[in-house]
């Protein structure tokens, strides 16, 4: 009889496994445990498919214990084998923390946005003192829908400027389970730059303060990601009749807080980190008249990396009275595991580095000029990485990480001379080219002389 009551509960588990074999992005794994439950988790290896202890009234190894319990596999191999379900053990990306996923991304938006802020800051600078020039200079994609105000020629000739944008952003590579690879998420940003500066002739120096803030949702893990990346640097800018080059760099620092679901339990595994921040930037543009055009071709160069130290990833504990099916439950009240085991996530190091060339044509009517520009953008920003699948799921075409290598911006805009002391503009544009990549951008900017 006991061999009957052994072979109908694993029957039981069996005819669970396959009811639960078609689970969703949003259903918790076969058995609702932890991946990572301490007596039957990932982490134990050929155990995680071989062994599991199941609690039953009335069919158990000993006929006189209290709470009685057999063993599946294992010891007693003689019985069936069980394991938690499919999401633990067929999720690559759909188990990964955010931070291999996403964090390059992140500094990449972030040294666009410091960049783009300082060389818009730099256009306006030395329009500003030809009243009939304006600045047309290369912008960068991420920094968008922004405003951004300068007060010059303070105390001691010293102008003070403050920059504010947003922007959003998609990557669409393809999703269609938790279970298949994939890196899909999408997110914004907000960013702000604070600086002062001061003019020599012909050239600039100043210093500047950055903030950028991002907000992420990773559908690959059905979590979240958020980073805060705050920095100060300096520029440079240097401006003949025809040349203009600038340079900056800075250093800063890095939180870092993620979110992610646990497949086994449906519980929300949250995870927190910092890291240190370098960058650097420089441009060198051509500027040729002819008439009220003017075309100035452009190569600028950008670069941040971020050390993201290594931490730990708290999976919460599973609760008591799981049900596996009819009278049989995993735990019970008085017989149960119920700690997990945490995810340690090494520390690694992410980088965005990206070259462009470009070229922007503008006509100058005066008080208003109106521009467009291109430019062909190279990069090598670090490439995302998923954790190895435990088993396979009998999909032969796991989706690669996306790996961004070059783009397009095509973008436009109007700017307009008020006056001595007010001059702005507006621009948009979108990024196409880019691998898996939706971006599309509207901005401008406004600088007030006294």
């Amino acid at each position: 009889m006991k061999l009957y009551r052994i072979l109908a509960v694993a029957l039981v588990a069996v005819m669970s496994l396959v009811t639960f074999s078609l689970n969703v992005a949003n259903a918790a794994g076969t058995y609702s445990i932890s991946c990572k439950n301490d007596a039957y988790g990932m982490h134990l290896g050929s155990d995680y498919t071989d062994v599991a202890y199941v609690y039953v009234t009335g069919a158990g190894v000993s006929s006189t214990a209290p709470t009685e319990q057999y063993l599946i596999g294992g010891a007693n191999s003689g019985h069936n084998a069980a394991y938690v379900g499919n999401d633990c053990i067929y999720a690559g990306a759909g188990d990964t923390n955010g931070t291999q996923v996403v964090a390059a991304d992140v500094a990449r938006m972030a040294v666009n946005a410091i960049v783009g802020a300082v060389s818009n800051r730099i256009d306006q600078s030395y329009a500003a003192s030809q009243s009939s020039q304006s600045a047309t200079g290369l912008t960068f994609s991420t920094h968008g829908d922004g405003v951004s105000m300068s007060a010059n020629k303070l105390v001691g000739g010293l102008s003070l400027w403050a920059d504010m944008g947003s922007t959003d952003f998609k990557n669409t590579q393809t999703f269609t389970s938790i279970r298949v690879d994939s890196m899909q998420f999408d997110g914004s940003a907000s960013s702000y730059s604070v600086g002062v500066d001061k003019r020599f002739g012909k050239t600039i120096v100043g210093l500047v303060v950055s903030n950028l803030d991002s907000d992420i949702t990773t559908k690959f893990n059905d979590g979240t990601y958020k980073q805060e990346i705050d920095t100060y640097g300096i520029y440079v800018g240097y401006r003949t009749n025809v040349l203009q080059i600038d340079l900056g760099m800075g250093q800063g620092d890095s939180t870092i807080d993620t979110t992610r679901r646990d497949l086994g339990n449906d519980q929300t595994i949250t995870g927190s980190t910092t890291g240190d921040v370098e960058y650097s930037n420089a441009r060198i543009a051509a500027n040729f008249s002819r008439g009220i055009f003017t075309i100035a071709p452009s190569i600028a160069y950008r670069e941040m990396s971020v050390e993201i130290k290594g931490f730990t990833d708290v999976r919460p504990d599973d609760v008591s009275g799981t049900v596996v099916g009819g009278a049989a439950t995993i735990f019970s009240t008085s017989n149960a595991t119920l700690t997990t085991t945490d995810d340690s996530i090494a520390g690694r190091t992410v980088e965005s580095e990206s070259m462009d060339v470009g070229l922007t044509i503008s006509a100058n009517f005066g008080k208003l000029v109106p521009y467009a520009n291109l430019s062909y953008t190279t990069e090598d920003t670090t490439a995302a990485v998923y954790k190895a699948e435990a088993g396979t799921d009998g999909n032969n075409a796991e989706a690669a990480a996306t790996n961004y290598e070059s783009s397009l911006h095509m973008g436009g805009g109007l700017n307009f001379n008020l006056g001595s002391h007010v001059k702005g503009g507006l621009r948009v544009g979108n990024i196409s080219g880019r691998d898996d990549w939706e971006e599309d951008y509207i901005s401008g900017n406004l600088s007030i002389g006294f």
